[in-house]
């Protein structure tokens, strides 16, 4: 196994969460998992939705949202990761993308995974209007987000707890800010 260079974050992941939430107290993580060597670009990202508290006086109330998205998102994730109602492994188009280092060493979970909604490429590699749209859901995960460290640019990760990073999403639009996800 290829050990990947990380690069500490912990400054930055603290910021992302406090924009995120709107609020003033630290809370990052370092990462318990390592990053994946490569993912499988899969296709478009269209909407994440997850449940939250932020804003909210009584730290009991949670609140699901929405995102959808208004620039252009890469999705990739864990070859065979993406499946039908049935379990049944769905099968994808698109290239293997190594990741690149430096990668982040810290992030900020930010809420429960509730789903992502993403339109997978065809065999030709292009999305065709609305055909193969699928809602991924993924139970026990949760959105983290960071900051690429060569370049700043925020990006989106799911990860489950016990079996680590399982779906990046990037996008030249793509932030965290104080109203949640944007762009």
């Amino acid at each position: 196994m290829t050990r990947r260079r990380v690069v500490d974050t912990s400054e930055t992941a603290e910021d992302v969460y406090e924009t995120f939430m709107d609020r003033g107290h630290e809370r990052h993580t370092e990462m318990p998992f390592n990053w994946p060597t490569q993912l499988q670009e899969v296709g478009i990202g269209l909407a994440q939705m997850y449940r939250s508290n932020k804003w909210k006086r009584k730290r009991t109330d949670w609140e699901d949202y929405k995102h959808v998205a208004e620039g252009e998102q890469v999705v990739m994730v864990e070859p065979g990761f993406i499946r039908d109602q049935a379990g049944k492994r769905v099968k994808t188009h698109g290239p293997m993308v190594k990741l690149q280092s430096p990668m982040p060493s810290h992030f900020a979970q930010l809420a429960p995974f509730l789903g992502i909604q993403l339109q997978l490429y065809g065999t030709d590699g292009k999305v065709h209007g609305d055909e193969d749209i699928y809602q991924v859901d993924v139970a026990h995960a949760y959105w983290g987000g960071a900051r690429f460290p060569d370049n700043d640019e925020a990006f989106l990760f799911v990860f489950t707890k016990r079996e680590g990073v399982h779906m990046l999403v990037t996008g030249a639009k793509l932030d965290i800010e104080k109203d949640g996800i944007v762009g």
